[in-house]
Formats: C-alpha cells, sequence, structure tokens
C-alpha cells in the first residue's frame, strides 16, 4: 500500500469513527435531556397530586361528620387520582434517580392507588347501602354497612393526610428524600399522624351537632370543625 493510499484509508476511517462518535454523543445527550424533562415532569405532577389530595380531604370530612351523624350519604362518589405521568414515563425518568428519590415516588405512589381503591370500595358500599334501605329499611345490615362506612371514610382521611405528608417531605428534599426508621423525619411523621387522628376524632365528633337537613347541601366541612 502506497504512502497516498493509507493516507486515505486513515482519513476515511477518522471520519467514519468521528461520525459514528458523534452520533452516539448526540444519542446520549437526547436520552440525558428527555430523562430530565421526565424527572421535571414527576415532580410537577407531585403538586398536582397534593391539589387532588385537597379535594378528597374535603370530600371525607363530609364522610366523617355525617358518619358522626350516625348517617351514610346519598351523594355521588369523589374522583380519584390520577398519576398519568408517573404510570406511563416513570421508566423514562428512573435512571436520573438515587434510590431514596425512587422509594419515595414509588411510597407516594402506592398510597395514590391506595387512595383509588378505598374511593372505589366506598362507592360500592354506598350502593349496597342504598338498596338495602330501599328494600328493607334499616335493617340490621344497613347498621353493619354504616359501620364499615364509617371506618372507610377514617381510612380514606388518613391516607390521603398521609399523602400530603409524603409529598410536602419529597419536594423539601428533593435531593434525598430518606426517611429512616427512628430518624427526626420518622419522629416528625409520628407526631404528625397523631394531629390527623385528633383531627379526625374532632370532625366525627363535630357532625353529632350538624343538623341531619344540612347534609344533603354542599357545604364547607370545616366550618363545622370548633
Amino acid at each position: 500500500m502506497s504512502e497516498e493510499e493509507f493516507l486515505r484509508l486513515a482519513i476515511g476511517l477518522t471520519s467514519a469513527f468521528g461520525g459514528w462518535l458523534l452520533a452516539q454523543m448526540t444519542s446520549l445527550l437526547k436520552t440525558w435531556i428527555q430523562r430530565r424533562k421526565t424527572v421535571a415532569m414527576l415532580y410537577e405532577e407531585l403538586n398536582d397530586i397534593s391539589k387532588e389530595t385537597d379535594r378528597l380531604l374535603i370530600f371525607y370530612s363530609r364522610m366523617l361528620q355525617i358518619h358522626g351523624g350516625d348517617g351514610v350519604t346519598n351523594s355521588g362518589g369523589a374522583i380519584g387520582i390520577s398519576s398519568p405521568i408517573y404510570k406511563n414515563y416513570y421508566k423514562d425518568g428512573v435512571l436520573s434517580l438515587n434510590q431514596d428519590q425512587r422509594i419515595s415516588f414509588q411510597m407516594i405512589h402506592g398510597l395514590v392507588d391506595h387512595a383509588n381503591k378505598i374511593i372505589e370500595e366506598i362507592d360500592k358500599l354506598t350502593n349496597e347501602i342504598q338498596k338495602e334501605f330501599r328494600e328493607n329499611g334499616l335493617s340490621e345490615k344497613i347498621a353493619k354497612g354504616g359501620s364499615h362506612w364509617g371506618a372507610l371514610a377514617r381510612a380514606g382521611y388518613s391516607n390521603c393526610a398521609i399523602i400530603k405528608w409524603r409529598i410536602d417531605f419529597h419536594l423539601k428534599n428533593r435531593k434525598k428524600p430518606e426517611f429512616e426508621f427512628k430518624s427526626k423525619a420518622h419522629e416528625n411523621y409520628l407526631k404528625y399522624l397523631e394531629s390527623v387522628h385528633q383531627e379526625t376524632e374532632k370532625t366525627i365528633a363535630s357532625g353529632k351537632d350538624i343538623p341531619k337537613e344540612k347534609f344533603n347541601k354542599i357545604y364547607n366541612p370545616e366550618v363545622f370543625v370548633k
């Protein structure tokens, strides 16, 4: 091979390698940018979920008051929490998250799934209670159903309050939302759970003094909680 031919070959190989390297770098950059966008969207969705949880807390406050007044609401059920970004795109951004971030995201969305299951169970039970009342009046089955209905209201309220806390904790500790047993965060979490329990009992108690006709109207539950 002559020197000229060798030079041409070297130039060709160098050009081919340079093109391949540029393509790889471009692909990696696009992937990195896409992951960053996905993670940003995941955090934005946490804010959306927090707002949706506020709506459900009002719904459950009303349920708790009705339960406190020995009633069962005949109003339409609540709409669940949606999380399309997590369900459809979490896999595209997960490699940009550290272990604590992954655990926190999965914990929050596990709680969201549980919140939606509680709503489905409440809708089903409410329909069963209404059907039983139409057919048999105030039967023993109604009493048992009402007790279960109140338990679901408690569970739903508590679950939504926990979602709020977990989201707030994650957003305040984005780089490392670490939640270790017996840590300061865990201690604060336990105190928060106690405050949620107290608020639940207070809301139920407030329902005992609300005139029954008020339950058939749209109102702000907080007005009756002292």
